[in-house]
């Protein structure tokens, strides 16, 4: 019987050397590569603000937060950072997260975000606890940090601007101004129910010490409609709320601050709309 040689199979023998020398990186002959680390790498958490260690977010305003997660070099090899709740009793209907964050071979950073979630039900305070990174991490040292979130469900929309009226201004100077002094203030969201307020004196300043002078740096915080000051003026000036009261689209309320300037206040809403019933934090 005639013996018919398989070309293809016999070529295929012929290659089978060097694809096994192919496979071999490490030149040894052994099939295995000996790809090295580096040792010693460090890597650190930073989180970008408004994210901190601790806070309490509104559900209402799904807000998002992140940080970065940096080596001091880069590795050869893919870094596996784990991200873990470890308390609370919110879970993945009030939150989402990265539960891995990877850092690409040959590169030093990658980023996780925290997402809060909103939904129609009428809920208490909920909150969790989150640690990124632990002892297992490999191929780099990388210290845990660990982030607490308390959710409060409630929802804040104070932006906007508005029309004001303030009289009975005063300085400890004994320089008073009857007013009316009217203009405009405007409230800029800042995140999670705080505001930047244009002039915390309400054109109280102006009255007082002419045309350009105005309070800045001052914020206005909303808690579940409860609000306050918040923050220094320029000249590092506390500034406190009395006397609120609310009548559809006109807020009224004193003002004063710790250097003793103070007026009466009334805000109106041009929008057509009423404020929400606000009241003063305790």
């Amino acid at each position: 019987m005639k013996k018919i040689f398989n070309y293809k199979f016999g070529f295929a023998l012929l290659l089978s050397p060097m694809l096994f020398v192919a496979c071999d990186d490490s030149g040894d002959a052994t099939g295995y590569s000996n790809l090295i680390v580096n040792e010693n790498v460090v890597g650190t958490i930073n989180l970008v603000s408004p994210l901190t260690n601790s806070q309490t977010v509104r559900e209402g305003d799904q807000g998002v937060y992140t940080y970065t997660i940096t080596l001091d070099n880069p590795q050869p090899v893919d870094i596996h950072v784990s991200v873990l709740q470890i308390a609370g009793d919110a879970d993945d209907h009030d939150f989402e997260y990265d539960h891995e964050i990877v850092i690409p071979a040959y590169s030093t950073s990658a980023s996780g975000e925290i997402k809060i979630l909103t939904d129609d039900e009428d809920e208490e305070t909920e909150t969790f606890t989150l640690r990124i990174s632990n002892a297992n991490t490999s191929n780099a040292s990388i210290a845990s940090q660990e982030l607490t979130f308390s959710i409060i469900d409630c929802y804040s929309d104070l932006a906007g601007t508005y029309s004001y009226t303030t009289t009975n201004i005063g300085e400890p100077g004994g320089g008073f101004v009857a007013g009316p002094v009217t203009g405009t203030v405007t409230f800029t969201a800042a995140g999670a129910g705080v505001y930047n307020i244009s002039d915390a004196s309400f054109g109280g300043w102006i009255g007082l010490y002419g045309p350009g002078n105005i309070a800045t740096g001052v914020q206005l915080v909303d808690s579940c409609d409860e609000i306050a000051y918040d923050g220094v003026d320029q000249y590092n000036e506390v500034f406190t709320f009395s006397n609120l009261v609310i009548n559809g689209a006109n807020m009224s309320f004193h003002w004063e601050n710790d250097y003793g300037e103070f007026g009466d206040t009334t805000l109106t809403r041009t929008d057509g709309t009423n404020w929400p019933n606000l009241t003063l934090q305790p």
